[in-house]
């Protein structure tokens, strides 16, 4: 039975009837469950998966990516509507995180029960061939995107290194498909972290956000050199990726690589 994985929240669209948002959220159908990845920035999401016959109600799972606020901001809608989903994150999702002067972080965090949270430190399989990676080691520390980011400690703000960032892998038929909202520790080192658990797998989807959006050129191409040696199927690049990385990583690859509009849907 294939997995189909449809995306309700993000930057762009380009079909009728659905809205876009400076945010993602992504659906996974798998084994009869509904997994959400991320809730966007608000409750639109919500309104996109009206449209496209889902039904958030239903959904059995949300993983949370990280704790930016365009990636929780549809929490509370999501938690008003449906009543039965566990929410899998990290628990450093719950420290307030600030860009400059501005709080980015999960709204409200101190009045959401928590009783339906649950928190992992180690790969997680949420469902059969659908696995939670908590842990992204820093390998390629040019492709890290932490700058401007803070963390409100008791004490103080601190750089935010994003620990509370994690990933998805579906692992079907031989081949893996990744899935990063916004790779702030990095995609080549998600993609490393990947493979310390499945070495030997083409990868069939590499989608979301890379984080490009404010890079320089060279920071693109860099990523592009590492995956010339372990090359995806298909490349789907949204949300913070940028137009710019977008052009660049299509004149490399070509065909392989798409945009990830609100709406598309892919087979895994």
């Amino acid at each position: 039975m294939n997995i189909k994985v449809t995306t309700l929240a993000e930057n762009s669209v380009k079909s009728r009837g659905l809205y876009a948002e400076h945010g993602l959220s992504i659906l996974i159908e798998a084994n009869s469950k509904l997994i959400l990845f991320d809730t966007g920035a608000s409750g639109l999401f919500i309104n996109n998966a009206k449209v496209l016959g889902k039904k958030i109600e239903d959904v059995d799972y949300l993983i949370l990516s990280h704790g930016h606020s365009d990636h929780t901001g549809g929490l509370k809608s999501f938690l008003n509507l449906n009543t039965k989903a566990q929410i899998i994150c990290k628990r450093e999702i719950l420290i307030p995180k600030f860009r400059g002067k501005r709080e980015n972080g999960i709204c409200d965090i101190e009045n959401i029960d928590l009783s339906r949270f649950i928190f992992i430190d180690k790969i997680t399989e949420v469902t059969k061939d659908i696995f939670v990676i908590p842990n992204i080691k820093i390998i390629n520390k040019n492709d890290t995107h932490f700058s401007d980011f803070e963390l409100k400690t008791k004490e103080d703000r601190v750089p935010d290194i994003f620990d509370d960032e994690l990933f998805i892998v579906i692992n079907k038929d031989d081949k893996i498909s990744l899935l990063s909202a916004c790779s702030h520790r990095g995609i080549t080192n998600i993609v490393s972290s990947a493979r310390e658990h499945f070495p030997s797998q083409k990868i069939k989807y590499l989608v979301g956000g890379f984080h490009l959006v404010d890079s320089l050129p060279i920071d693109t191409q860099n990523i592009i050199e590492y995956l010339k040696s372990d090359i995806p199927e298909s490349i789907g690049v949204c949300h913070c990726t940028g137009l710019d990385s977008y052009s660049i990583f299509k004149n490399e690859f070509k065909d392989k690589v798409f945009y990830n509009y609100c709406g598309t849907e892919l087979y895994m």
